[in-house]
């Protein structure tokens, strides 16, 4: 039996009549399971006076007042989960069970009915996570993503020929341009049947032949010229509107919120600077000039049809509409398809920047048959999305071309009937048939430009998806703050997943100039408390006060600039040793950066390379030990000067002769800054001001870590702890 089958049911209240539409409903959700934990229908209501459910029928089965509550809470089940209340008086009460499809809803729900039992304002966010489109209810390739079926390619069109704005006079040179080669590929045919009609079949006025000839001469010199500066000029213009899409993309995903990096994978992210792009270039280079210069050149061509022999013209165009209504019809399939060759990149691209960034490891447990294996899987999905994305456009590509070949039949046909009966002359017939070849040529250039279109108009959605999602308010709060460095948690709760919190309820004040060592076992939440006080993320309910005003009013760069990190995993740039010191400090002297070095006791040793402070790192700081790589990043942090240093973990990775060494900086380093330490060795936190000891997002204990060992509690029990793994690791070794 699951455990959503032997869940207790919910403790009856008295039942009630259905309640009135004036009750002030302020959460309603349905779940689907009914009260014998088979599918159903019963529905939580919350106002601000009661918690009760009522069933499929509308009658209340259970009902508690808000007062009597103190807190409620989702149980996790096999397949779903169960909303559980906690009474003033310790009952647990499980009011609802209900599916994993409406879990995170439930999730909100209880933390909703957490704040107006602890009379707070409702401040919950029931919208879901969408898994399919609003308007075809196709399933979307990511949650909250486009849909491929429902993109308004006119408006994605306008939005990127806005980027052409600035290069405006040269759009309009473009224009000229393409006029100007329609009326030069409209010469020849006329050329070649007034020769036919005037000199080859009357046998006279030989000067006119070398005329024709002289001015065919001209025009085919003119549009070599032409067609070079036309190709310079898209060059140009598409060069340049394909780096600007590519600047404002990546300026866009620079200022994301972190959340974002948290749902995509940076293969994915990477795709869209890179194919998606190139996708959208690939149309502005190849496929619009196209657009522009063969529809000028269509509507010339058909105009000149219709002046030689009005009759023949109608005959030959009669495949035309045939040729458009397949384009049209085919044109969501093919784009879908296309999208989902975009998704294919993407994940293609994710696999390989892991692979690669992880070599290492990979090599390390031998690993290379597995990651080969995952490649050939992404490269396979790849090859079958690329087939039947080309295999469908083919074989809509064959099909308009069989239409398109019918017209020179019927010309050959219907055209060599009227020159036979002399109802048309050969000239005439000649002038018809090369302007046939220039009309059906244009249109397969069309079917062409729709699969580029099609791709492009793809690749930008999702260029443009990235670009509209909401960014941090980076430059946007209140008056700039110089920070003294007294931090206040108020009540402060956060969860990645909000239906599962990490902090809960976290209260305390870190005094200016104080060191809080943030102590726990893996997963209670000390690097989220660290996240958030560098707002990486912000609190979900209860706040978080710099020196008493809440941080969120204040400008997001004025506060970082004023918070320093180190990180447990040091990220070091590829340049020099130098360029990483200085990276939080642009136009730092020398002077300043040898400083910070030797403050962070990385002097000595950067001087032992042979390019000193001018090494090269490697990828992400490869070509360093991990104590040097730390060191490093404890020197860019002490040449930041921050009011709010920040260490996690920052001796995890080096030895106990670098850990001393590491110690003695960061002794000097935090007089007069707060300072938060997340340690590794528990016995490194000897001289912080205070410890809080965190359990399960809660805090269990604050003090000395002198007060703590005399109380023989949390913290006493993971320093005996950890001091008898020490001891059989040294038996071991």
């Amino acid at each position: 039996m699951s455990d959503i089958e032997s869940a207790p049911r919910p403790a009856l209240a008295d039942a009630a009549s259905p309640p009135s539409e004036t009750d002030g409903v302020l959460i309603r959700l349905e779940a689907d399971y009914a009260e014998d934990a088979t599918f159903g229908k019963r529905i939580l209501e919350v106002t601000s006076e009661v918690v009760r459910i009522v069933e499929a029928e509308g009658a209340v089965s259970f009902q508690i007042p808000i007062a009597d509550i103190k807190s409620a809470r989702n149980e996790p089940l096999v397949g779903g989960g169960r909303l559980e209340i906690t009474t003033k008086t310790g009952d647990v009460i499980p009011i609802v069970t209900y599916s994993l499809t409406v879990a995170a809803k439930f999730s909100e729900a209880a933390r909703g009915i957490e704040q107006l039992a602890q009379g707070q304002p409702l401040a919950i966010n029931l919208k879901q996570e969408r898994t399919r489109c609003p308007k075809c209810n196709r399933l979307l390739p990511e949650k909250d993503g486009i849909c491929p079926a429902c993109i308004h390619r006119g408006r994605t069109l306008l939005r990127i020929l806005r980027f052409m704005r600035p290069y405006r006079f040269h759009a309009a040179l473009l224009a000229g341009m393409s006029l100007l080669t329609t009326v030069i590929n409209l010469a020849p045919p006329y050329i070649q049947g007034t020769l036919i009609d005037r000199v080859l079949t009357a046998h006279k006025d030989l000067p006119m032949l070398w005329g024709l000839m002289t001015a065919w001469l001209v025009i085919l010199a003119s549009a070599i010229v032409v067609q070079i500066l036309n190709g310079r000029l898209i060059a140009y213009v598409g060069g340049h509107v394909a780096a600007d899409i590519r600047a404002q993309l990546y300026r866009s995903i620079e200022f994301l919120q972190l959340t974002f990096f948290d749902k995509k994978q940076v293969g994915a992210i990477a795709s869209r600077v890179t194919s998606d792009t190139d996708r959208v270039w690939g149309f502005l280079v190849d496929g619009l000039p196209h657009i522009a210069t063969n529809f000028l050149l269509m509507l010339g061509i058909v105009g000149f049809l219709f002046f030689v022999n009005w009759r023949l013209a109608l005959c030959i165009l009669t495949p035309v509409p045939i040729v458009v209504l397949i384009s049209i019809r085919f044109w969501k399939p093919v784009s879908q398809l296309y999208h989902r060759v975009g998704q294919k990149w993407a994940r293609f691209h994710t696999h390989l920047n892991e692979s690669l960034s992880g070599i290492r490891v990979v090599k390390a447990f031998a690993r290379e048959d597995y990651e080969n294996n995952k490649f050939l899987h992404r490269n396979d999905e790849l090859k079958n999305a690329g087939i039947a994305a080309d295999g469908r456009w083919f074989t809509v590509f064959g099909a308009m071309s069989f239409f398109t070949s019918l017209g020179t039949l019927i010309n050959w046909t219907v055209g060599g009937y009227m020159v036979y009966s002399r109802q048309m002359s050969l000239g005439d017939f000649w002038k018809v048939n090369a302007y046939l070849g220039l009309i059906y040529g244009p249109l397969q250039w069309f079917a062409q430009v729709n699969n580029w279109f099609s791709r492009a108009m793809a690749g930008a959605e999702r260029v443009f998806e990235v670009m509209d999602t909401e960014a941090e308010a980076y430059n946007s709060g209140g008056k700039s703050h110089q920070i003294k460095g007294e931090v206040t948690f108020d009540n402060v709760r956060f969860g990645y997943d909000k239906s599962n919190p990490v902090l809960k309820g976290i209260n305390f004040t870190a005094k200016p100039g104080e060191m809080i060592g943030l102590v726990g076992k893996s997963g209670a939440g000390k690097s989220t408390t660290i996240n958030l006080i560098c707002r990486f993320y912000e609190p979900d309910s209860g706040s978080i006060l710099i020196d008493g005003v809440d941080y969120r009013e204040m400008p997001l760069q004025d506060l970082r600039h004023q918070i320093g990190v180190v990180l447990q995993e040091p990220f070091l740039f590829n340049g020099t040793i130098a360029e990483n010191i200085s990276y939080g400090k642009p136009g730092a002297s020398f002077e300043e950066i040898v400083e910070a070095a030797k403050a962070a006791n990385a002097h000595n040793f950067i001087l032992s390379k042979p390019d000193g402070y001018d090494t090269i790192v490697g990828e992400r700081g490869a070509k360093l030990s991990g104590g040097e790589r730390q060191r490093i990043s404890i020197a860019r942090a002490i040449l930041h000067n921050p009011r709010i240093l920040i260490l996690d973990e920052a001796t995890s990775s080096v030895d106990v002769e670098t850990e001393r060494q590491i110690q003695e900086a960061i002794a000097r380093l935090i007089e007069g800054r707060t300072t938060f330490a997340i340690a590794h060795r528990l016995s490194t936190l000897r001289n912080a001001s205070r410890l809080i000891v965190l359990e399960k997002g809660e805090i269990v204990e604050i003090g000395t870590h002198a007060e703590l060992m005399e109380k023989q509690g949390v913290f006493y029990k993971l320093v005996e702890t950890q001091s008898a793994v020490s001891q059989i690791i040294q038996v071991a070794g």
